[in-house]
């Protein structure tokens, strides 16, 4: 699916561009020409904005310069704001062209808990472009830090106060290795939770202050980086203010599938009325998903995709390599997902949204770890073993 200022008919035949139409199965692809328009794919990708029940309540708005302002701007998505991601120009100067019509498109409703805002503008985006979605006509609020751990501060209020409550879940990132916390990210869209940052000199005060709101409840803090990013000291500090796990995972490829499977549930969250079992991460071990596929070299086409979490698809995200191969964590855990044939009726599939201009080459391969196992395939053998091997352990029980 690319995006098309008029919406462009599709051109093609059934002899035409076979090796791409192989892959429609079991894949689809979000793209543009670049950043802008690719995340404006995935805005309409979620929001057909026909009628009033299928509009955005807002539109989020950040500068495509500023990463870490971004990455923890993806939690305001979240419902009760419900929101897709667009980008500011031109160190947040302009408003481009492609994001002005998609504003227009969308029409959000209105965040009903805030005063019916319809555009957050996050982070340090000059008047003259609230000026101009203002003359939109639409309602618009600036959230602004001078940095992005102060942000991640503002933020955490702001929702506190949309939500009467503080989220017990919070999520740590480091602000000089950001591509670890993209899966976060995504699931931020998704659920919603407390974000904040660790930086080089350890925990700063913006994030010691969002920890202790926390109190007289215990929060629970999951890292987004492995021990030579940040280390057990700065794991230490962060102890002192709750419980404290790192997500697992060396490399941000191998941590994104690592958080695609994992699943934390234990001790009731969050406040008297809405008192809850805490259920943190996808846990998905078994067929039947949505999943996305990005390549985490250019950040303006992985941090946007987090509607494509939030709404409709609910889609985890799997990073290629730099160079845009599939890496090896990825196609083992594509393998234990991976359906097997059941009565027609009852099959269920996986699907992949590919983001942006990873290769096709990669897709193709995607495309065959996603589909039904076939009983003729060379590595179907190992899948008939264990199911074997798990057959005649329970016999012997």
């Amino acid at each position: 699916m690319l995006w098309e200022p008029q919406g462009k008919p599709l051109d093609v035949t059934t002899t035409q561009n076979e090796a791409l139409l192989e892959l429609t199965g079991s894949t689809a692809r979000l793209s543009g020409e670049n950043h802008i328009e690719t995340a404006t794919a995935y805005s309409q990708a979620i929001y057909a904005a026909a009628q009033d029940k299928d509009r955005p309540g807002a539109v989020v708005l950040v500068r495509d310069d500023d990463p870490a302002i971004a990455l923890a701007t993806t939690r305001l998505q979240h419902m009760p704001v419900n929101a897709p991601m667009l980008f500011i120009t031109d160190n947040g100067t302009l408003l481009p062209e492609e994001t002005r019509k998609e504003l227009e498109r969308l029409g959000p409703e209105g965040v009903m808990m805030d005063n019916n805002v319809q555009v957050y503008l996050v982070g340090n985006i000059d008047q003259s472009v609230v000026d101009e979605v203002e003359k939109l006509r639409l309602k618009t609020r600036a959230i602004y830090a001078s940095n992005p751990v102060q942000l991640a501060e503002v933020l955490d209020e702001y929702i506190a106060v949309l939500e009467s409550d503080h989220r017990q879940i919070i999520f740590i990132a480091y602000t000089d290795a950001l591509e670890y916390a993209y899966p976060a990210a995504n699931w931020n869209a998704h659920m919603g939770d407390g974000f904040a940052y660790v930086t080089p000199d350890g925990v700063p005060e913006e994030t010691r202050r969002i920890l202790e709101r926390r109190w007289p409840y215990y929060p629970y803090i999951y890292v987004f980086a492995p021990s030579s990013v940040v280390d057990n000291e700065t794991m230490a500090e962060l102890s002192q203010y709750g419980h404290v796990q790192r997500i697992p995972g060396d490399t941000p490829q191998e941590m994104a599938v690592r958080w695609a499977g994992y699943k934390d549930s234990g001790h009731m969250t969050s406040w008297l009325v809405g008192y809850k079992a805490r259920s943190v991460g996808w846990g998905y071990a078994e067929p039947g998903h949505n999943m996305l596929l990005a390549n985490p070299g250019d950040w303006r086409t992985v941090v946007p995709s987090g509607v494509l979490s939030h709404m409709g698809k609910h889609g985890f995200l799997i990073l290629t390599e730099p160079g845009g191969e599939l890496p090896d964590d990825t196609r083992s855990y594509l393998q234990v997902i991976k359906p097997e044939p059941v009565y027609p009726s009852q099959q269920v599939f996986n699907f992949a949204w590919i983001l942006g201009d990873v290769s096709e080459e990669t897709v193709q391969e995607l495309d065959q770890l996603l589909r039904v196992s076939s009983p003729f395939e060379e590595n179907n053998s190992s899948s008939i073993a264990r199911i074997t091997l798990s057959l005649t352990n329970t016999s012997r029980d």
